[in-house]
């Protein structure tokens, strides 16, 4: 159960995807007598992928350059989604068969009868890589000079938002009276530019877009201290679809776990391919700070998202996790 405090969204969003819930398919279906372990073909050929236009997505945008889908057998489409819980509909409705998205979307939506599935962990949490940020001489130096201010995270009641509410109560404020405000991450910098808001929860490219164009400075790591290597997002699909298509989870997976491992070892292949999917100059994008990049699904990880939102009231109790994942094959 959701508590009362963060239930308003995610009613709604119940609702509207309880309507959809029935249609959950993909591409054409393709026969296979093989068993995923065995390398079996993908049951359909095409997944429609629910992606942000970050850093963490990185890997993907390599695996489908570097032809890793289509070793596997698979064409991955991309479509643009603003965040991990604005993109359930679409993956609950079939037009997405998987999307990235954070684990605190996830967790509450399984927690309101929506029966999700992780497939591949993605990104961990590095000190740079994200930041709350201000413009200079805003008076806000800290985590708990955000109380009475308007903070952007890019969906509300995800990970951003948790993540920031941890750091202003770890710093001795009131974070219930910081004023959360949906921007999508595109969006952030002239928001915060125009004054529409006090600080924006910005992620790689945009904390260094915002450096450069506004001369932002950093507020607080919202993965420091207790959160550090947070676990923040992932694959994610529906029961019925890794139900029905367990080849094809795996050969996404087997994909995802080499450009991880690529994007990892490689960090420059990472600089080249960011320009091509984001707004970031070319210049620029030896700059930025990588986020740690992993696809293999560890629990023990998966669990510490859980405990802290049960810390924030999000959920009642945490969940079992180990049922709410496809092993990595």
């Amino acid at each position: 159960m959701v508590h009362a405090r963060w239930r308003g969204r995610w009613v709604l969003l119940f609702t509207a995807l309880t309507v959809a819930a029935a249609a959950c398919g993909g591409g054409e279906k393709q026969p296979t007598g093989q068993s995923p372990s065995a390398g079996g073909k993908p049951e359909i050929s095409t997944i429609n992928l629910g992606l942000l236009p970050l850093a963490d997505v990185a890997p993907v945008h390599i695996a489908i350059a570097d032809g890793l889908f289509k070793d596997e057998g698979l064409t991955v489409q991309v479509q643009i989604v603003q965040g991990g819980a604005a993109a359930i509909p679409a993956l609950v409705s079939g037009d997405l068969q998987v999307t990235f998205g954070n684990y605190v979307s996830f967790f509450l939506a399984n927690s309101q009868g929506l029966p999700l599935r992780i497939i591949a962990e993605q990104n961990r949490a590095k000190a740079g890589y994200t930041s709350i940020m201000t413009k200079p001489g805003s008076g806000i130096t800290g985590p708990a000079d955000l109380v009475g201010k308007k903070l952007a995270v890019n969906t509300l009641k995800n990970v951003a938002e948790l993540t920031a509410r941890a750091q202003v109560k770890d710093a001795g404020g009131d974070p219930d009276a910081v004023q959360y405000v949906e921007v999508a991450f595109p969006d952030m910098i002239a928001t915060l530019e125009r004054g529409d808001v006090d600080a924006i929860f910005a992620v790689e490219p945009f904390a260094t877009l915002a450096k450069q164009q506004l001369q932002a400075v950093e507020v607080v790591n919202p993965y420091g201290g207790r959160l550090d290597g947070f676990p923040v997002a992932g694959f994610q699909t529906t029961a019925k679809f890794a139900e029905d298509n367990p080849n094809t989870v795996a050969a996404f997976q087997r994909a995802m776990v080499k450009a991880s491992k690529l994007s990892t070892d490689s960090p420059d292949r990472v600089v080249q391919i960011l320009p091509t999917y984001t707004t970031l100059p070319a210049d620029l994008a030896s700059t930025i700070t990588q986020p740690e990049y992993v696809s293999e699904i560890d629990v023990s990880k998966l669990k510490v998202v859980a405990d802290l939102m049960v810390e924030f009231e999000l959920l009642d109790q945490a969940p079992d996790v180990n049922s709410l994942v496809i092993p990595t094959s």
